[in-house]
């Protein structure tokens, strides 16, 4: 089992699983890791045509001065305009899936190394068949907030973009396995040793 995604909503914390698997998997064979949401951030600040497209399709003012990316004009637009957000999303998907899916049809037949990806929109988007595995990050509504919040987003926004994904209980079924993330990090730390035991099992 080569390949595997990380999935989740917003604040559940894919991204500490991301890197706890892999760096547990690698202990005992190569594997090497992938993440969207990092992967778009690169793009939206630093990939001419991404920028070029947004500035002809959302508009300019979704740039800053500078250059970067003018992310709180881009979730003010997609969080109201479902046509904002389905043009974003054509923009930006088909790039990071370009980056990310040939590593997981490289490792589809392989049995000497992992690669795990964290794919936020995976179940939305049908990406599931290129994975041998999928697994979810829950947590409760009320923690996946309160750390949205820490990263100063205020409590609209957090809502908001918990608003824009698929329902938590939706992947949970979904799902290959699941990963409980309301306690602490040492809790993770347990439950991601318990769940690389069982892939190197398959």
């Amino acid at each position: 089992m080569p390949s595997v995604a990380i999935t989740g909503t917003i604040g559940s914390g894919k991204s500490e699983l991301l890197h706890l698997l892999g760096k547990g998997l690698a202990t005992f064979i190569p594997t090497s890791i992938f993440s969207a949401d990092d992967e778009n951030r690169k793009l939206l600040d630093t990939d001419l045509e991404v920028r070029e497209a947004i500035i002809q399709k959302l508009g300019k003012d979704c740039y800053h001065p500078d250059g970067k990316a003018d992310r709180t004009r881009l979730f003010s637009m997609i969080s109201i305009d479902a046509q904002a957000l389905s043009t974003l999303e054509g923009i930006m998907h088909p790039k990071i899936e370009s980056l990310w899916r040939p590593k997981a049809e490289k490792h589809a037949t392989s049995t000497t190394s992992f690669f795990i990806a964290e794919i936020p929109l995976l179940f939305e988007k049908g990406l599931e068949s290129y994975f041998s595995k999928s697994i979810v990050v829950g947590c409760s509504d009320s923690i996946r907030k309160e750390r949205m919040m820490r990263r100063s987003l205020t409590p609209e926004k957090a809502e908001g973009w918990m608003n824009l994904q698929e329902s938590q209980q939706s992947k949970v079924t979904k799902s290959d396995y699941m990963i409980w993330n309301d306690g602490s990090l040492e809790a993770l730390k347990n439950q991601t040793s318990l769940l690389a035991s069982s892939l190197l099992k398959q």
